[in-house]
């Protein structure tokens, strides 16, 4: 029983950590272009693909392919906005359909050109083999990947509250029409958090890559654990994003090692969202503010 409860916490803290590179651009996008992003799922398997395209079908050196995929995805990104956002900003049900194209998209052209038997691997890993914490064994690469979650939200926090371009965003995130009136830029502000919420993800997929596996249908998954976690946090509140990623990371680990049911992870995030929904209808925290 206390190996359980001992894998259960450890468990907790590192899917938590985790989740926190999922959620959080899709978190920042609803708060700050007040869009329901649904073509999020596109950046998770673009991250792995174009990767892959460029490092195995190009034979170009991993380093070189990892930055021209982030390049690529910039470039996306901006042409996403300008293409589809920023030109139906008052329909929002054309922002949704056409995001939610590219997402498929993104996934049917994985599916033909790297199926799942391909057995796309990126050797990303950091420091291999395992560690044992108590009774528990744990992948250096998942430890990695947990710390790296800490930080870069540590860093995007400390970015939107001490940084001139964080008050932009914030003023924006609050009230586009005095932010355009004090003078900040709302194009480009509009087209940095386009760009910036990709890094996550990338930082994400780049260091689970060794250790779990991949498919063109991934996106939707984390996509949805992305969703879950921003709506129970407060639609676009970073603080609240940050709960709810270990609530949904305590959720997951509870139903795999306590209950040892994997297979119910999912329908357990969305028992416990509904309910917290149910409870306090606005999530976590106030969706009026990014922080």
């Amino acid at each position: 029983m206390l190996t359980t409860i001992e894998t259960t916490i450890i468990y907790t803290l590192l899917l938590g950590s985790l989740y926190l590179l999922v959620a959080l651009g899709f978190s920042l996008i609803c708060g700050v272009l007040r869009i329901f992003h649904l073509g999020y799922a596109y950046i998770f398997v673009a991250t792995i693909y174009l990767t892959w395209l460029f490092f195995h079908t190009l034979a170009l050196p991993l380093w070189l392919a990892i930055t021209l995929m982030v390049i690529l995805q910039a470039i996306i990104a901006i042409l996403l906005y300008k293409g589809i956002i920023a030109r139906y900003l008052t329909m929002e049900e054309k922002i949704i359909t056409g995001l939610l194209l590219i997402a498929m998209i993104s996934e049917q052209a994985a599916q033909r050109w790297y199926p799942i038997q391909s057995a796309v691997f990126l050797p990303t890993t950091i420091i291999p083999g395992n560690i044992n914490v108590g009774a528990t064994t744990i992948s250096y690469q998942m430890l990695i990947a947990a710390a790296v979650g800490i930080v870069v939200t540590i860093l995007f926090v400390l970015f939107f509250l001490k940084t001139k371009t964080g008050l932009a965003v914030r003023a924006i995130a609050f009230d586009t029409t005095t932010a355009k009136i004090m003078g900040i830029e709302v194009e480009t502000i509009y087209m940095l958090i386009m760009v910036l919420v990709l890094l996550p993800v990338i930082i994400a997929m780049l260091l689970i890559a060794p250790v779990w596996a991949v498919d063109p249908t991934m996106g939707w998954g984390y996509m949805i654990t992305a969703i879950l976690i921003s709506v129970m946090g407060g639609l676009g509140n970073m603080r609240g994003t940050i709960i709810a990623s270990y609530i949904i990371g305590f959720t997951h680990a509870f139903v795999s090692y306590v209950i040892n049911e994997p297979r119910l992870m999912n329908l357990a995030a969305l028992t416990v969202t509904i309910i917290m929904l149910m409870i306090r209808p606005q999530g976590i925290a106030k969706t009026e503010s990014l922080w």
